[in-house]
């Protein structure tokens, strides 16, 4: 049974009565040892940690109504909007979790991250061609070859003009089909229905799906694959089943050697702490600096506290394709799981990507909202995110992320700050004691956003103490970016945690075997070599460019006609 771990089992009989370790984080791993002391919320309750997770949630969505700090920006200079997408799509590259801990009440019973090897666009090519067909083109070498070739392009599918449905709209959706002559209790899926739904994106990762931006960003990198597929088609063509075989692999590195190099030199760069930046990634990456094991698994510190910061950086509105703002809320609408009566995408979501990044110097429309501790309304949205147990959790992300935080059993930040300090000596350069830096600061701040006449949910005595002995990762790791760098990037602790699931990823997923290895930081045209021993010719990399940023390769792409396919 893939993705069940036994040893939940107890748990789903008994109930989860106290926060312990668990030794069997099924494909995860603490950052460092953890021990019943030093995890977050040790000893207590679980149902009261939830509890008051809830009203800390309700403090955070206080913090935007909040009138005593005027002029105070929301916009993030530093880090445009298509990076709030860019780290969702790299936050499913790294971890694929089978349930959600904040749903079952931490019973682990299936819990299991299916990311095996993060960081290789797992999200994109799925089990490939033979274990993901959905997501490859059916070719007319397929057809020809009786199902012999093997699907290698990637689909995009047709997008709609809801004021003219006749109108032929370019291919710039994810594909998506529609049921046909099945069994589902919610569709009438018989022949020429016209109110048959397109309830399947046809994507290795359904969270690709999520929303109109995500399922945008998915589509850029389909395009590239199939463009480059397309080089190698032309100087090495595809003969037998074997080649067709190498060039989807070989695509599939390239692609991915740019994505790794994109993340280190331009989503690292802006999101990290600059001295926590020079530390694990310059002049090159040191794995030697790792005070994580990269071969046990993401750490949860990770997946459940540091990298849920991109839920803060979701605007209330996006100016997509002009300068006219749409409500991000509408973005949410277009999804094949959620809404299949609203998709394939329509025209106001064709996103022009120089409104979303930095482009020849000019700076876009959409900037992401700073690191802080305050979230859109979106985020905080009880359509989009009910409560996940009514009697005991508040509405929203702030309140999930603070939940699944209470049940994934990972460091208490004080005692992990502490630890790093101790565990490396060098860190403590750049990561300031806990109680020195940020206890009195989180005081003053947590009694700043009290509102005793409104109508939102106030703490309860010991609330305040309690928080500041031990705040939960995801919050504090908000906290620190505002405090230590204005919310424009993360601070020392945040860093550390995101620089070490990274690094480890890359050191745990090498891209190659043996003699074939690639290296993310040297150049593509310095690794042609490697290609060679595969059989690719080396004129399919005369038009790959050398990227080192997300700008690189919409820039490359536009030059190439990939950003506005009919």
């Amino acid at each position: 049974m893939h993705g069940i771990s036994l040893s939940t089992i107890p748990e789903l009989v008994d109930g989860v009565t106290r926060l312990a370790v668990d030794a069997d984080l099924s494909g995860t791993q603490n950052l460092l040892a953890l021990t019943d002391d030093s995890m977050f919320g040790a000893g207590k309750e679980p149902a009261e940690l939830r509890k008051l997770m809830r009203r800390l949630a309700a403090r955070i969505s206080r913090e935007t109504l909040r009138s005593d700090r005027p002029g105070r920006s929301e916009d993030n200079p530093n880090i445009p909007s298509g990076y709030t997408y860019l780290l969702q799509f790299i936050a499913h590259d790294m971890v694929n979790t089978s349930i959600s801990l904040a749903a079952t009440a931490g019973r682990r019973f299936g819990f299991q991250n299916a990311r095996q090897q993060p960081l290789t666009l797992d999200t994109i090519y799925g089990g490939g061609p033979d274990v993901s067909p959905q997501v490859y083109e059916y070719s007319a070498q397929c057809v020809h070859s009786r199902g012999l070739m093997p699907r290698t392009k990637m689909r995009c599918g047709r997008a709609q003009d809801r004021v003219h449905p006749d109108e032929k709209m370019p291919f710039a959706d994810i594909g998506r089909a529609m049921p046909v002559e099945v069994q589902d209790s919610g569709l009438d899926s018989s022949p020429g229905n016209p109110e048959c739904l397109r309830t399947e994106a046809l994507v290795a990762d359904a969270r690709n799906d999520d929303h109109a931006l995500i399922a945008q960003v998915t589509l850029l990198f389909h395009r590239m694959h199939n463009f480059i597929l397309d080089q190698l088609n032309s100087a090495t063509p595809a003969k037998t089943a074997s080649d067709a075989y190498r060039n989807l692999i070989c695509a599939r590195f390239i692609l991915t050697l740019l994505y790794r190099r994109i993340i280190v030199k331009d989503v690292m760069y802006r999101l990290l702490d600059p001295s926590v930046y020079r530390y694990y990634f310059l002049p090159d990456i040191n794995s030697g600096k790792l005070v994580c094991d990269p071969d046990a698994g993401v750490p949860v510190e990770f997946s459940h506290g540091a990298f849920r910061c991109g839920h803060a950086m979701t605007r209330n509105s996006y100016r997509v394709r002009d300068d006219t703002p749409i409500p991000a809320t509408r973005a949410m609408q277009f999804s094949s799981r959620r809404a299949p009566q609203f998709v394939p995408l329509s025209k106001e979501w064709i996103v022009k990507w120089e409104q979303f990044f930095e482009i020849n110097g000019k700076k876009p429309a959409n900037l992401s909202r700073r690191l802080r501790p305050d979230f859109s309304s979106l985020a905080r949205s009880e359509f989009y995110f009910p409560p996940l147990l009514l009697s005991s959790d508040g509405p929203g992300l702030p309140n999930r992320d603070l939940v699944s935080a209470v049940y994934a059993r990972i460091w208490s930040v004080p005692k992990l700050i502490d630890a790093l300090r101790a565990k490396n000596p060098e860190l403590a350069n750049f990561l300031p004691t806990y109680q020195r830096e940020y206890a009195a600061k989180l005081t003053a701040w947590l009694n700043e956003t009290a509102d005793p006449k409104g109508g939102s949910e106030q703490f309860e005595a010991g609330d305040i103490a309690a928080i500041v002995d031990d705040p939960p990762l995801p919050f504090f790791v908000l906290f620190e970016a505002d405090i230590k760098h204005d919310g424009q990037r993360l601070g020392p602790l945040g860093s550390i945690i995101i620089a070490e699931a990274i690094i480890g990823a890359m050191v745990k997923s090498p891209l190659g075997k043996g003699p074939f290895v690639l290296d993310p930081m040297r150049l593509l045209k310095d690794q042609t070599g490697e290609f060679r021993k595969l059989g690719v010719d080396e004129k399919a990399f005369s038009v790959i460019s050398e990227m080192q940023s997300f700008e690189d390769l919409l820039v490359f792409m536009n030059a190439h006609g990939l950003l506005h396919q009919g």
